[in-house]
């Protein structure tokens, strides 16, 4: 495969709308962006049935799945030491390491940038597909015709899609960890979702761009662009942001500090901008059943077939097991989310006595000069 240079996909060169999308217009968007539900049935105490739509709510055995305290912290978690890594002093990296919460793929290098060549784009999708098939054998026990599994869109919603509303961008001047309004006032307008997300749309979905990149460098292309700006174009204002927690004393104790407050907990918390709520949001698994399909258009691409063709597959740390596990049905043993709650609580107390969080997770990571 040929190299790859980040800045012409990280940060795309501006575009003039007609070359993105050839004859688009903002209100003539194809209308049709999610998989066809051959199985669908109405039914008639179903509101998005009453409404005449096909898609329907998740089942709320999803939503509380997810919104347990361990689903939140391992989500978390695995994104802040995979973003943070090299931030971190080395003794604190050396007891994150002992306590097996060691990324073994960062996906920022020592300056911060995103690192196209150590494969950590195959961690992120193998995680999130990991994710998905335990969704999906929620879904298969629950037994509800119209949402038997997870599936994603086909395109990302345009802004004529009274389906998916973009939530307005907020300003909350006392919150200090909030994202810039001007980016997020950017994110949501229309203008950016047909210069921005239609040049993504056409670029990872086509077959010879799909020739030239390894399926880790993909992963971080598409996590660090059209990834991140789904989960704030479609994020509403939560009201109150959670705060990341913060430490009794200045000595590196995994035993002491201040933990993340129960309140945050609640399944109605499920904020998009945050890793400790985005995944008990709906829209989540809309979003990232749209990237799990770009593995599979990528092996098409590529000509590669089955799923032996793995470099990339942490998950975290589970008790006793290696990479690959499907960590959340895991969780949902008390023999193993017992043990491995007391090993996050250290990791988050060793983390907040540096003081480096991910702030602002989902932020994407290219220019936001206009254009």
């Amino acid at each position: 495969m040929s190299a790859v240079d980040p800045e012409a996909y990280l940060r795309p060169k501006p575009r003039h709308v007609a070359e993105a999308v050839p004859d688009a217009q903002l209100h003539h968007m194809p209308s049709p962006h999610d998989h066809p539900d051959e199985g669908h049935q109405h039914i008639a105490e179903c509101p998005a049935c009453a409404a005449g739509l096909h898609d329907h709510p998740i089942p709320r055995e999803v939503v509380e799945m997810m919104a347990k305290r361990e689903h939140r912290m391992h989500h978390w978690l695995w994104h802040e030491v995979r973003n943070n890594w090299h931030q971190y002093p080395r003794d604190i990296q050396q007891k994150i390491d002992e306590l097996g919460w060691k990324p073994p793929r960062p996906v920022l290098d020592e300056s911060g940038n995103p690192n196209l060549e150590n494969d950590s784009g195959e961690d992120f999708f193998y995680m999130h597909r990991q994710m998905i098939a335990d969704v999906n054998t929620i879904l298969t026990q629950v037994g509800d015709p119209n949402y038997s599994r997870v599936q994603g869109w086909l395109v990302p919603p345009p802004p004529s899609d009274a389906r998916y509303p973009v939530p307005p961008p907020w300003f909350n001047p006392s919150e200090q960890a909030q994202a810039p309004f001007a980016n997020l006032e950017r994110i949501k307008s229309d203008i950016f979702y047909l210069k921005r997300f239609c040049f993504w749309q056409k670029t990872f979905t086509d077959t010879t761009f799909l020739r030239t990149v390894t399926l880790g460098q993909l992963g971080v292309m598409i996590e660090m662009t059209i990834h991140n700006a789904m989960h704030m174009r479609w994020a509403a204002f939560p009201g109150s942001v959670r705060p990341e927690p913060t430490v009794a004393t200045g000595d590196i104790d995994p035993t002491k500090g201040k933990m993340i407050e129960p309140k945050w907990d609640d399944p109605k918390y499920d904020y998009l901008g945050d890793t400790y709520s985005s995944h008990v949001n709906p829209i989540f698994w809309k979003l990232h059943g749209w990237i799990d399909d770009r593995i599979e258009a990528w092996k098409t691409a590529n000509g590669v077939f089955g799923n032996d063709f793995w470099k990339g597959r942490w998950t975290g740390k589970m008790p006793g097991h290696e990479e690959g596990v499907t960590v959340h049905a895991l969780l949902e043993d008390p023999n193993h989310a017992g043990p491995h709650m007391a090993e996050m609580h250290q990791v988050v107390n060793l983390i907040s006595q540096t003081g480096v969080f991910h702030s602002n997770p989902f932020m994407p990571r290219f220019s936001m000069e206009a254009t």
